[in-house]
């Protein structure tokens, strides 16, 4: 498993998803409930696919479904590789401009892959990727879905990591109780928009899914698991500020930082 990323996943019921979905699975062999060995399947494709001049491919997904279970209950995360490829390269073409973008990609692929993903997106208007990721660093505002009891060790197959795992009822609560404590104390409005999106993607699914925080491979540049309590520092920093303690809400929040700002540094070492 690549060090570099750390995920957020969506597992819905198998009868939430879209029909294509459902198909794809009920007609693949049992899917794996070993998300690390699920991970290290999408990340194989990412590198092959980074190396291949074909564009993204809609109507597949090589890379799998996670699954978890529940209560006896199996639940879903199709990795939905080709709709995350797409929306890569159009948040890439975003942040480059047009002239760096040039530089990267012969004009008629972009063009051909405008035309190809438009034509998509006109087909199936709400489809809503159930996976996000971040690369060196998992974001502050994800860790306002969880709680710090949900906080489990895992073995990832050669190091441990950590994730968290929690109802989508429960998630929505907390982040909802997070917008209404950043909007009556601070005025920063990119942390805003980012809490506001993260509100905006987990209506996009069943009230019965469950959501995954996953450390991943980034858990190997943390150092001791045993002293990373990110989504308790995160609720503390929360539950000052929204008791108007700014010197208890700026301590929590600096052990946090702490804590990321050398992980965050690999981004930069080359």
């Amino acid at each position: 498993m690549l060090p570099y990323a750390s995920y957020l996943r969506i597992y819905e019921p198998l009868t939430a998803l879209s029909p294509s979905a459902r198909e794809a699975i009920q007609s693949a062999p049992q899917p794996s409930t070993d998300v690390s060995a699920t991970l290290v399947m999408e990340q194989t494709t990412v590198l092959k696919r980074a190396m291949s001049s074909s564009s993204p491919v809609l109507d597949e997904d090589p890379a799998g479904t996670y699954v978890i279970r529940v209560g006896g209950r199996s639940f879903y995360c199709p990795s939905d590789m080709p709709l995350r490829s797409w929306l890569s390269l159009t948040s890439l073409v975003n942040n480059l401009g047009g002239s760096n973008v040039a530089l990267l990609f012969p004009g008629d692929s972009l063009v051909v892959a405008d035309e190809k993903f438009l034509s998509w997106r006109r087909a199936h208007p709400d489809a809503v990727p159930h996976v996000r990721q971040a690369t060196w660093g998992v974001p502050r505002t994800w860790f306002t879905l969880v709680a710090p009891e949900e906080r489990r060790t895992y073995d990832a197959g050669g190091f441990k990591s950590i994730r968290y795992r929690t109802r989508i009822l429960d998630a929505s609560s907390r982040i909802t109780s997070t917008l209404e404590v950043l909007e009556n104390v601070l005025d920063e409005e990119d942390l805003l928009e980012e809490v506001n999106d993260l509100v905006g993607w987990l209506e996009a699914f069943s009230s019965a899914s469950w959501v995954e925080l996953d450390y991943a491979g980034i858990a190997r540049c943390l150092g001791s698991l045993g002293d990373d309590h990110s989504a308790g520092d995160i609720h503390e920093s929360l539950e000052a500020l929204s008791r108007g303690d700014w010197a208890a809400a700026g301590d929590a929040y600096r052990r946090f930082e702490a804590r990321w700002r050398l992980v965050n540094a690999f981004e930069r070492v080359n």
